[in-house]
């Protein structure tokens, strides 16, 4: 099967064969650099077979591969093994490829390979939380339905039901050192309570299994603390997915959302009023910014041509000797062609360059390269 690379994969290889010349990164991290090298691991791991829906971009030289997801809404990095390709086994390595670049590609080197046993155990463990919370129509209401609201301390990452008790990692249990940590201990994490989603900072949303007869409330509570204090910020699931859906619904509309979070009779409650002064703090985001929608014909080779220089003679030479690395005279035998090759890529990246030769008054036009 022929992968489908999205959108962010293109921008993120643009920037990192700017800064990298070669594919090893740290002397152990290869990053692949062409979709053919990606299809190749694609094809020898059988990716199709074990993990569809999920790409190689990286791996470790040691085994563990950092991996995207097919689909162009979800920009996040998830580590895996070669020797384990179950999605219910991954885990997130960063927010986004150019992020986890930043970072210097980092993998989670110290993380335990799970014997066959803990493997099979987990499941066991999956399969009783997800017969527990399957006849609860709100739990699942609000993880088949989510809301993903990004840069409001709401929730952005949701568990899905089928693989609940894996999204627990990191609050049930540590998969890094293998070991449980939950307890009825004051400022541990208790073991009847469920983590529904997270927030960008891996804040958990989560409800206590004991209060199904109030509609299970739901709670909040800060991450890396090191102990835990739950903050009920919702009378039930129910009453939580009404305030989200209002939220959501203001999103593009500062004024309006501060209005309605003002207007919020628990706007006292310590997160509600961070929620707030984020909105307050947070620059207009409009409807059309924050909707892009990257299609595949974005990402199709084109060649960007002038077919007349217009009224501005001498910018469109000066653009074309700094882009075709000639000098003045050349540039001016090449502006008399009827025809000029401005320029070839990705058709969503020369948008800019026909942008700009446009408002110089130049006739431009593209050709797509099949």
């Amino acid at each position: 099967m022929e992968i489908s690379l999205p959108g962010h994969w293109f921008e993120f290889i643009k920037v990192f064969t700017r800064k990298f010349d070669d594919e090893i990164v740290n002397d152990i991290v290869r990053v692949f650099r062409s979709a053919e090298e990606i299809q190749e691991r694609y094809d020898t791991y059988q990716f199709e077979e074990f993990l569809p829906g999920y790409i190689p971009v990286a791996d470790d030289s040691g085994g563990q591969v950092a991996l995207i997801s097919e689909k162009g809404n979800d920009a996040k990095v998830y580590l895996s093994s070669y020797d384990v390709l179950q999605e219910e086994l991954l885990t997130v390595l960063d927010r986004d490829l150019l992020h986890w670049m930043q970072r210097r590609f980092p993998f989670d080197q110290d993380k335990n390979t799970l014997s066959v046993e803990e493997m099979q155990k987990k499941a066991q463990e999956n399969d009783v939380l997800f017969q527990r919370i399957s006849s609860c129509q709100d739990i699942l209401q609000l993880l088949e339905e989510p809301l993903i609201l990004e840069g409001l301390l709401l929730p952005e990452n949701y568990a899905k039901a089928e693989h609940i008790y894996y999204f627990q990692d990191g609050y049930h249990y540590n998969s890094v050192e293998n070991k449980i940590l939950t307890s009825n201990i004051p400022g541990d994490f208790h073991p009847d309570w469920i983590v529904l989603a997270t927030n960008y900072f891996s804040d958990p949303f989560f409800i206590d299994l004991n209060e199904e007869s109030s509609g299970f409330p739901l709670y909040f509570a800060y991450h890396g603390q090191g102990y835990w204090k739950p903050l009920k910020i919702a009378e039930s699931l129910d009453h939580f997915r009404e305030i989200i859906k209002e939220v959501y619904s203001r999103r593009f509309d500062k004024a309006a959302l501060k209005d309605y979070l003002n207007g919020y009779k628990d706007t006292e409650n310590p997160f509600w009023k961070e929620v707030l002064e984020t909105v307050e703090s947070c620059e207009e985001v409009t409807k059309e910014f924050n909707e892009q929608e990257i299609t595949d014909s974005d990402w199709r080779q084109a060649s960007l041509y002038i077919t007349d220089i217009g009224p501005n003679k001498m910018k469109i030479i000066a653009l074309l000797k700094k882009e075709h690395d000639m000098s003045g005279p050349q540039a001016l035998e090449l502006s008399k062609s009827s025809r000029i090759l401005f320029k070839t890529g990705y058709y969503k990246w020369l948008q800019q360059d026909y942008q700009q030769l446009e408002s110089l008054g130049a006739k431009v036009e593209f050709e797509i390269i099949e």
